[in-house]
């Protein structure tokens, strides 16, 4: 019963973005964490590309679809034909069970291999930057963090605001980067200075506009539309590297339209696509494309140094990532 009224709840909890569509279109369902003011970007050229479809959008934070996906898999099936979130670890997962169609996308050869399962399972298609931001009215700028590292200092008790790794797949990508990185004890620290890990980026945000946290640990895309609109913020690209968060797509293996799922997969890789995630203030995993308006060049930042090695571990590892700093948040 418990696990039954669970997915009742994720049912009901999960919006549902629908595109224009007759009921004899095709449908065809898309699992993705991408905000919505993105996807509405997006939608008018999927519509113009395939317009005999139907896209059905289940948008939520990573670790929320990724609860969603296995209760449902728990039942025998999941209607997600495309899945298109931020935690590269639950792919591997869910590839190591059998649960993604192979595919070799044409279109995704350019995407660094670093960046792309071997057995092309999945493969990136966004970068999202996890950064440091500050609010510069409530903190002088030589009171500013420089890194991650400074984050455990005692002058910031108080003043942190993250986002919640057991609902935001860029937070913990970022959290699982910390520990490898750094170990547990920074995470102690972090606690030891009252952070608050509560919703998503865009819940940092709002604590970092109206001052009550001036310092968060946030995506770089929720940053640079505020900048432009005269958001008191200062970005500040941490010395000790800020976090790239590789966001793949991947086929379900379950579902019923293979053909269409390799298609809707390699336009996600077309310039037209690539533009959109780009003027989302993402970056693209293909080495042509600029970075987004107002963030620097790839080549200009530390970044930590994801590997094979890295990313093995943390997929091992991703469940008591987070009750291990769920625990240490709570005590």
């Amino acid at each position: 019963m418990p696990r039954v009224l669970a997915l009742l709840f994720l049912l009901a909890a999960v919006p549902q973005l629908v595109a224009c569509g007759s009921e004899a279109d095709e449908a065809f369902h898309i699992y993705t964490s991408i905000y919505p003011q993105v996807i509405e970007q997006m939608e008018p050229k999927l519509r113009e590309r395939f317009p005999g479809v139907t896209f059905r959008w289940y948008q939520m934070g990573s670790e929320q679809i990724a609860g969603r996906i296995g209760i449902e898999l728990e039942t025998g099936s999941t209607p997600c034909d495309l899945l298109l979130t931020s935690d590269p670890f639950f792919y591997a997962q869910l590839a190591e069970a059998g649960h993604l169609l192979p595919y070799e996308s044409p279109a995704a050869a350019e995407v660094p291999a670093g960046l792309k399962d071997p057995a092309g399972r999945y493969a990136t298609v966004r970068v999202p930057l996890m950064v440091i931001a500050v609010n510069h009215e409530k903190l002088a700028a030589d009171q500013h963090p420089t890194s991650f590292a400074d984050l455990a200092d005692k002058r910031f008790a108080g003043k942190i605001a993250m986002g919640d790794p057991l609902k935001s797949g860029t937070t913990f990508t970022t959290v699982a980067a910390w520990v490898r990185g750094k170990g547990w004890p920074f995470i102690e620290k972090l606690a030891a200075n009252d952070i608050v890990s509560a919703g998503g980026n865009s819940s940092v945000l709002r604590e970092l506009e109206s001052g009550a946290r001036p310092v968060g640990v946030i995506l770089l895309e929720n940053l640079l539309p505020s900048l432009a609109a005269g958001a008191p913020i200062t970005v500040i690209y941490p010395s000790d590297g800020a976090v790239p968060v590789p966001s793949p797509v991947a086929i379900m293996k379950q579902t019923d339209t293979p053909a269409l799922a390799k298609e809707v997969y390699d336009f996600l890789y077309s310039p037209a696509m690539q533009a959109e995630i780009v003027a989302g203030f993402m970056y693209s995993p293909l080495p042509r494309n600029a970075p987004p308006e107002g963030g620097r060049p790839w080549g200009e930042l530390a970044l930590f140094p994801w590997d094979a090695d890295a990313l093995a571990w943390v997929k091992d590892e991703r469940g008591a990532i987070k009750k291990r700093f769920r625990a240490i948040l709570r005590d």
